[in-house]
């Protein structure tokens, strides 16, 4: 699906896409470390009767892994957050919308009814926060995802270097053709209907205009943002509340201690601090210091049944997908997208066959092997 993407996108779009902070280190690292783990084959195992439901937050899935939250995909295909959010739940799983997305909440949970959790952000001007809780709510949404790695963030070069640090972007001569050989992208991006602008924010009750969008990020960006907002969100919301990047034991416990219900252990891909370790290093200290008490989820590095499959050995409730939907969004929209999950279910249907489990339930540390050692 990534080279399939390559081709279809321009350049600018792919790199948006595949690109992390810095020299990338953060993002290579979780792939790297991902890849570097090994399972232990079984001999002649009983696969006949392979099952891959399980429970998320109190809610019967038929696979253990969700789409984690990804800004601007109309941007990517046209067929955006929607696309994505129906192909998740047509395969049995949970979409998980961005704050940043570029299409409004509503017209997510119409696509995937029941299956689409939000994910909020903590603004200077709380009335914004306030305003996308109560749509959350009035929408039926029950499960609220806050965000621990989004109050600072490195530079993305290779956005810098297409020069999408503003908006709208002045176009190099080599972006102009590299868009002028992707007709079809060109089509969809101006006949789609999708506007770049942030689809759950509208100041003044209009959509921001795309020339409106970084200085609201800038100015609404609230780098005072610490543990007592979100007691204050976990008090004021009735339904289920995740914490996302969460990379230490002791933030877990801190999350835990403030009644959340699950703690998400990840990068952002990348896309906010270089210089950290990949998610799967550090999923062991975190499922450790939960202890049961909550359920963990961790994306990163995961394109892969058997990615989904090292994620679950070590404790995690589910796995989150993110480039890996967004290149097949880009590759064909939501039939491929839909396609892209039905390999992963197979993939992952496969290494647990080699492993010899037949179920979730039975997926445990025996099934794998240790790290390699150029990266333990």
């Amino acid at each position: 699906m990534k080279r399939a993407a390559r081709k279809r996108v321009p350049k600018m779009i792919f790199n948006f896409v595949e690109g992390g902070v810095l020299d990338e280190i953060g993002n290579n690292r979780s792939i790297d470390a991902m890849r570097s783990v090994q399972f232990r084959q079984r001999a002649f195992p009983n696969v006949s009767n392979m099952n891959l439901s399980s429970s998320i937050l109190g809610k019967e899935t038929r696979v253990p892994f969700f789409v984690s939250p990804m800004g601007m995909l109309g941007m990517v295909h046209p067929h955006a957050d929607p696309g994505v959010a129906k192909a998740i739940a047509e395969a049995g799983g949970v979409f998980i919308h961005s704050a940043w997305s570029g299409v409004g909440l509503p017209e997510v949970v119409q696509a995937a009814p029941g299956q689409v959790w939000a994910q909020a952000q903590f603004w200077k001007d709380r009335s914004y926060t306030e305003q996308h809780l109560d749509q959350a709510e009035s929408l039926g949404v029950n499960v609220l995802v806050l965000p621990g790695d989004c109050t600072v963030g490195e530079e993305r070069e290779r956005e810098l270097y297409h020069g999408l640090n503003r908006l709208p972007p002045i176009l190099t001569l080599p972006d102009l053709i590299s868009c002028a050989m992707r007709p079809r992208w060109v089509a969809g991006y101006l006949l789609g209907g999708r506007r770049v602008t942030y689809g759950n924010y509208a100041p003044g009750g209009r959509p921001l205009k795309m020339s409106e969008m970084k200085p609201f990020m800038k100015n609404q960006k609230d780098r005072s943002v610490s543990w007592k907002d979100v007691r204050a969100i976990r008090e004021r919301w009735k339904g289920k509340v995740v914490i996302k990047g969460v990379m230490c034991a002791e933030d877990a416990r801190i999350a835990l201690d403030l009644g959340a219900d699950a703690v998400y252990v990840s990068t952002l891909g990348g896309r906010q601090f270089d210089r950290q370790p990949g998610t799967i290093e550090v999923l062991d200290e975190v499922v450790e210091a939960v202890g049961g008490r909550a359920e963990v989820y961790c994306d990163g590095g995961v394109y892969r049944g058997a990615d989904v499959l090292n994620i679950l050995s070590r404790g995690a409730t589910a796995a989150g997908i993110g480039r890996a939907a967004a290149y097949a969004l880009a590759a064909g929209g939501r039939p491929a997208v839909s396609q892209f999950l039905g390999t992963l279910t197979d993939e992952l249907q496969t290494a647990m066959a080699f492993c010899g489990v037949q179920s979730i339930s039975e997926i445990d540390a025996s099934i794998r092997r240790s790290f390699s050692d150029a990266v333990s």
